[in-house]
């Protein structure tokens, strides 16, 4: 058997990206959207789906002719890894032809939610020729580790179907409510997402009225064993019956039909990366409480949202053992201020008219950067000039990185293998 990446040839320009391009999950989205960009400004695109695990993949099929005939297409110029770092590594094996390293370009969006990186996303960024920053806070996390990187700008956008209509008899919701939703990933770190705050905050807001619902929408929690805990945990902690827990699967058009339904979006989170439920209400036209810091910022203001004021504290207590003070030194988060969003909260319930304003403005804003996106912004400049530039010195190392691929997966099959025990101890 030989070793892939043995020919010379000079590449085509286009893209090949990688990504999680059938997958229910934000990075996934994220990908999609890059992906409808690309092929409406006529890059030639090769797509990649990457398989995130739990049983996730072929759940979106919006790509699905592309990523078939994709096989068919000779690799192009630039690699575009729309996975985070670390998960790239898994992508090298040097006996297979899903990434092809001879003469290409190689790029990566990574998103990331602390003010620092974590060490084992390091050096796979060191092997990139360009990092795309989803963020100004990704930029700054990745500009404090990788002083020298070639960063580029990548604002987020959604798309939003035209046709995402409200439905709350889908979700039983009742019709004369003012309903408020949090919505977050289980795969994520619940911690970080905090649904705790936002349910606080509820309470505090309405402590005895009957005609406002809060629903929290845990989305995976089928795909990891064990996380059906923290639901357990939600479930206890949301014991008023006018907040409502949503664990089921959903694909994407019923969470967005799901936030269509509801009155104003809740996210106290501790930190985010982007914060996409946020910018996906806010292209619905609905009005948004969230903490005022990190990723959202570069969207949310106080003419389109309500930002929420928030106290700086150290990472101590998280699901993620990335965010460990071993992984990255010392971590620091947002502790939002539960009291000014219950007072948010309680402002909205009271001022439709408010609701309706900063609902009009979230979608003018959303929307214009949609168009800014779409148009392909700096990005496809970009990738037009780092593929007349070449290979630069991260090529050498990625090609390392490679040889090194069966390390990278015994790690991971070992991690897998003492996670199921410890699943299986503590359940």
């Amino acid at each position: 058997m030989r070793l892939m990446d043995s020919s010379p040839k000079t590449p085509a320009f286009g893209v090949n990206l990688f990504g999680y391009l059938t997958s229910n999950l934000g990075l996934g989205v994220a990908a999609r959207n890059t992906a409808q960009m690309l092929l409406a400004n006529h890059i030639p695109t090769r797509l990649v789906d990457v398989n995130p695990g739990g049983g996730m993949q072929g759940k979106d099929t919006t790509f699905a002719e592309q990523i078939a005939a994709a096989h068919d297409v000779e690799p192009y110029a630039v690699n575009l890894f729309h996975i985070n770092p670390d998960q790239v590594l898994y992508l090298l094996n040097p006996f297979s032809d899903t990434v092809t390293l001879q003469n290409r370009v190689n790029a990566c969006v990574p998103f990331w939610e602390l003010p620092r990186l974590p060490d084992s996303w390091v050096e796979p960024l060191q092997a990139m020729d360009a990092i795309l920053a989803p963020t100004r806070f990704v930029e700054a996390a990745v500009r404090d580790r990788l002083p020298s990187a070639r960063l580029i700008r990548y604002p987020q956008a959604v798309h939003v179907p035209s046709d995402i209509t409200p439905d709350r008899s889908a979700f039983a919701l009742p019709d004369g409510a003012l309903i408020f939703v949090m919505s977050f990933d289980m795969r994520s770190d619940i911690e970080r997402k905090n649904p705790w705050a936002a349910i606080e905050a509820f309470l505090q807001a309405f402590p005895d009225r009957g005609d406002v619902r809060l629903v929290i929408k845990a989305s995976n929690v089928e795909t990891i064993a064990g996380l059906e805990r923290n639901v357990a945990r939600l479930r206890e902690v949301a014991a008023d019956p006018r907040i409502i827990v949503l664990d089921r699967p959903m694909g994407y058009r019923e969470i967005l039909t799901l936030y269509a339904s509801c009155d104003v979006l809740v996210s106290l989170h501790r930190s985010e990366g982007l914060g996409l439920s946020l910018l996906e209400a806010m292209a619905l036209g609905k009005a948004v409480v969230a903490t005022g810091w990190s990723g959202n910022v570069d969207f949310m203001t106080p003419e389109n949202s309500i930002p929420i004021g928030f106290d700086e504290v150290e990472v101590v207590s998280s699901t993620q053992p990335a965010y460990a003070a071993t992984m990255a030194g010392r971590q620091f988060w947002a502790e939002p201020r539960v009291a000014e969003a219950a007072q948010a909260m309680r402002s909205l319930a009271e001022n439709p008219e408010l609701r309706i304003l900063l609902g009009i403005q979230a979608a003018k804003d959303a929307h214009a950067l949609t168009e800014q996106y779409d148009r392909g912004g700096a990005i496809v400049p970009s990738l037009r000039a780092l593929a007349a530039d070449g290979p630069g010195a991260g090529s050498a190392r990625m090609a390392r990185l490679r040889l090194r691929y069966p390390w990278y997966y015994s790690r991971r099959v070992v991690r897998a293998v003492l996670h199921r025990a410890k699943t299986r101890l503590v359940g």
